[in-house]
């Protein structure tokens, strides 16, 4: 009998002692539990990692998204609103060239259907029209012009911008007040006449103003005598309308339409009169302190351009024909404030050298500079 060398156990005679091996296997099931562990560790953390990943790649596909999402729909409701402009641009064209064909069928067609949108549409076209040309018109045609290229500028000039306000609503107060005086006319008459009807038909007979005013914007660079004869055919041409207007409405009544539209126009007219003669004596009244402080070379007289010319009363009020047509004066100091009817307030350096009168504009007031020589 033989002892086995490793564990010392007694071994039959041609036995192999099974230490060894068991101890091997024991050590190979050993590191393999250890490399398992390890597999395993490796394995929680690539799944970590790969969580982690997936989490920021999602955060991103979502931030990403959202921001084409505000992209697509800043691009569509930038679409939508030029769409829009051009639609309704084109209907615009579109009826104001079915008027010029027909416009007394137009006139009636809107009656029927009680467009009063249309109405609105043209009638706030046609103010806004009017009132530009009232603007550069007052604002001396050409000279206004060169100012704005020049050192001056329209709209920097916040009298200019308050004429043009002014012009705007009262014109559309205007409109409004004759579309009531026609109801009104109306219901003491005893017609069922709807008020929609009213503001559609007076609107749209105001189509010949617009394209007036536009072509006035032009003619007043050649000569004045072409639009004042312009603008008195267009209020012919717009009375005529409105009178087919309020015949329609009075389902062809000839002498009910010519009372009414007479009537209305009379009550319009007193009362843009009354307007203005307040809205001249509020500001020759409030420039009462202004000439009190006077140099020693007096403004009071008759001055006169090429193109113009300027009277200066001692009430503190002033009348012109081309360039502010009326209105108020004052001065402070060095700086002549003329406040025009039509033009707003806009102020100038001044200084009179001999029979020279010289207006130079102040940095955001006046308009232009102006040289007069004294008349009077």
């Amino acid at each position: 009998m033989t002892n086995c060398p490793y564990c010392g156990r007694e071994l039959q005679e041609g036995e192999v002692c099974t230490c060894k091996t068991s101890q091997t296997m024991v050590s190979q099931t050993t590191d393999n539990q250890g490399s398992s562990g390890e597999v395993l560790n490796d394995t929680q953390n690539t799944a970590n990692v790969s969580e982690d990943v997936k989490s920021k790649n999602i955060e991103q596909t979502m931030n990403t998204a959202e921001e084409k999402k505000k992209k697509v729909v800043t691009a569509s409701t930038l679409n939508d609103v030029i769409n829009s402009a051009v639609r309704y641009c084109y209907l615009t064209i579109k009826f104001a060239w079915a008027f010029l064909k027909n416009p007394f069928v137009f006139i009636s067609k809107v009656i029927q259907n009680n467009d009063y949108k249309v109405g609105i549409l043209f009638a706030v076209l046609t103010f806004i029209f009017v009132s530009i040309q009232n603007l550069v018109f007052a604002g001396r045609g050409i000279k206004l012009v060169e100012d704005f290229i020049g050192i001056s500028g329209l709209l920097s000039s916040y009298s200019s911008l308050k004429t043009f306000l002014y012009n705007f609503v009262i014109l559309f107060l205007l409109y409004l007040l004759y579309c009531g005086i026609v109801k009104l006319a109306f219901m003491i008459i005893k017609e069922s006449v709807d008020f929609k009807a009213i503001l559609g038909a007076v609107g749209v007979s105001l189509i010949p103003i617009t394209w007036i005013a536009l072509i006035n914007l032009l003619l007043q660079f050649i000569t004045i005598w072409l639009v004042i004869l312009l603008g008195i055919f267009g209020i012919i041409t717009n009375t005529i309308l409105n009178f087919w207007s309020i015949r329609c409405l009075s389902q062809n009544k000839d002498t009910t339409a010519l009372y009414i539209n007479a009537t209305t126009y009379i009550v319009c007219i007193i009362v843009v009169a009354i307007i203005v003669f307040a809205f001249a004596n509020g500001m020759a009244g409030s420039s009462g302190n202004g000439i009190l402080n006077l140099s020693t070379n007096s403004i009071i007289g008759t001055w006169s351009d090429d193109k113009d010319t300027i009277t200066f009363y001692p009430d503190g009020t002033f009348k012109a024909h081309y360039y502010w047509i009326g209105g108020s004066w004052e001065i402070n100091g060095d700086k002549l404030y003329l406040t025009g009817t039509l033009t707003g307030k806009e102020g100038y350096y001044y200084k009179i050298e001999g029979n020279r009168l010289i207006l130079e504009p102040i940095p955001g007031s006046g308009l232009g500079k102006y040289e007069f020589y004294r008349v009077r």
